[in-house]
């Protein structure tokens, strides 16, 4: 009988299977992930699977569930697929997003004749894809998927690690090219609409655009962590797999240095730090955070391991954006009142209710600037808290006792925004400018688009700068690759890499010492 290999992550399970067996019944008796809501009808596309090797051809029904892309990277869908021979299956995580990114116009529905492009934001837990005229680079439309990369590791330092291995650094850029597929594909575009795409550019951290570029990342996981080349592709089709038509242009925006990217180089260019008038900074807030300044002239980038709890990730009950997903908390009365998506009832903290969520029990006096959960509580609070299995001090958030703050997730968020604030800092001293001389301070990316704005400034993530200089916006990446679409815009982002400056945070001798201080829950930020 043949044999079948399913790979997830870095769980590896081989078994036999009669031939022209369902792949779906063959990954069931693994007890691995796989989503299947339609019962194996084929009618949902849910448990698309990326094949290696093996399986026969598809049948009518995967032809008209998976796209031309997704039959390019040998995508399928396992309640159809059979077995054919020795096969090898990778699964993806599962992971359902229910808020959509962005959506503006439907200009490019009512103007059929001008062609169109996609902008691509490759992050390491989020892949967005942005629908742009090329005519004038409107954005129109814009959705998400999750990074499928993610099985591997939230951070980029694991997917490295494990890309040191030829045959997975191949599965990881098979998977980035599955995550772009599948961000694609969440923008619901009929057939005619896919047809007019003519340009695709796309921008990541520099492990991201490495993996995808196929470089190699030897250089990237050692002191002082460079990158392979700093080069941009203009032309990246023969990276695509196929998964683009023969008539669409791909490129890749070259990063900056380090860790710092093209996503970082895009939000450069669509918040204008070429052309900065005057003191401005930018913070693009993910599982790695990009650090942006320039005092008019000079424009200094860092990237800081902010940490993965601004995605939910290591909190104990943490969670990406899905329905029920905190994304706001008040204080009333005693009383902790806790804002989901959708309205449902409450499953898990994001970054946004974390941070949220401590900026109310800070000003509660539950959580001590140290960021210990004090001592003396007021009554009702204090019967809140107790501890978990391990002995560690939590409080509990709802009234069924299912879901606690511990104080171990505290000390994750404080080290995360310490990270962000040390970076601003030396970046700043580096410009010697002080938190009065910005003008102009962005908090952009999936998570920074989002944030209370207040919970920032009180809990000291950025410096004490006046409430009505700080902006917020999603998808300054997206939107920045957008620019990168046309000749002219892919010239000027080429220009701002090489007048960029990346700042090595690990060299530089007042981190340790900026990253400890920063960790206080006060405006100052120590």
């Amino acid at each position: 009988m043949p044999s079948v290999t399913i790979i997830y992550g870095e769980e590896i399970k081989t078994l036999e299977a009669l031939e022209d067996s369902l792949l779906g019944d063959v990954i069931a008796q693994t007890e691995l992930p796989l989503e299947q809501p339609c019962a194996g009808r084929g009618t949902c596309g849910k448990c698309k699977v990326l094949i290696e090797k093996g399986i026969a051809p598809p049948d009518e029904i995967e032809l008209a569930n998976l796209s031309a892309g997704e039959l390019a990277l040998n995508n399928r869908l396992a309640c159809r697929a059979r077995i054919e021979g020795d096969t090898q299956v990778v699964l993806s995580p599962i992971v359902v997003y229910s808020n959509k990114i962005f959506k503006a116009s439907l200009r490019y529905k009512r103007e059929k004749d001008i062609p169109l492009g996609l902008a691509i934001d490759f992050g390491t837990t989020t892949v967005a894809a942005f629908l742009t005229m090329l005519d004038n680079g409107e954005v129109c439309a814009g959705a998400a998927g999750l990074n499928q990369q993610t099985v591997y590791g939230a951070d980029v330092i694991s997917r490295l690690f494990v890309a040191d291995n030829p045959e997975t650094a191949d599965r990881l850029h098979r998977l980035a090219l599955a995550s772009i597929n599948q961000a694609i594909a969440s923008l619901k575009l009929s057939k005619r609409v896919l047809a007019r795409i003519e340009r695709v550019t796309i921008v990541g951290n520099t492990a991201m655009h490495h993996l995808i570029a196929k470089l190699p990342i030897e250089t990237l996981s050692v002191i002082p962590f460079q990158p392979y080349s700093t080069d941009s592709i203009k032309d990246a089709t023969s990276l695509m797999s196929g998964i683009f038509p023969e008539k669409v242009k791909v490129t890749l925006a070259p990063p900056v240095g380090g860790f710092v990217g093209s996503d970082a180089l895009a939000c450069l260019a669509y918040f204008g730090f070429d052309e900065a008038p005057y003191p401005m900074a930018a913070i693009d807030l993910g599982t790695n955070g990009e650090v942006m300044v320039t005092d008019g002239k000079r424009i200094l980038t860092a990237s800081t391991a902010a940490g993965p709890a601004f995605e939910g990730v290591n909190i104990s009950c943490g969670t990406r954006a899905i329905d029920g997903a905190i994304v706001g908390a008040k204080i009333e009365a005693d009383e902790i009142i806790l804002h989901t998506i959708a309205d449902a009832p409450p499953i898990g903290l994001t970054g946004s209710g974390l941070l949220s969520l401590i900026h109310q029990l800070r000003d509660a006096d539950v959580i001590e600037a140290s960021g210990r959960i004090s001592k003396k509580l007021p009554e009702a609070f204090a019967q809140r808290i107790d501890k978990d299995e391990k002995g560690i001090k939590r409080i509990k958030l709802t009234k069924e006792g299912d879901l606690y703050l511990s104080q171990m997730d505290i000390r994750e968020l404080q080290k995360a925004k310490g990270s962000i604030r040390a970076s601003i800092n030396i970046l700043m001293d580096e410009l010697e400018l002080k938190a009065e001389d910005l003008k102009r301070v962005i908090l952009t990316g999936s998570f920074g688009g989002q944030v209370d704005i207040e919970s920032v400034l009180d809990l000291g993530m950025i410096p004490p700068v006046d409430r009505e200089v700080v902006e917020m916006t999603a998808n300054g990446a997206g939107f920045g690759a957008a620019i990168f679409l046309s000749d002219e815009g892919f010239a000027r982002g080429e220009k701002i890499a090489a007048h960029s400056e990346q700042v090595d945070l690990d060299q530089n001798p007042n981190f340790d010492m900026q990253y400890v201080r920063a960790m206080g829950l006060t405006p100052s930020g120590g």
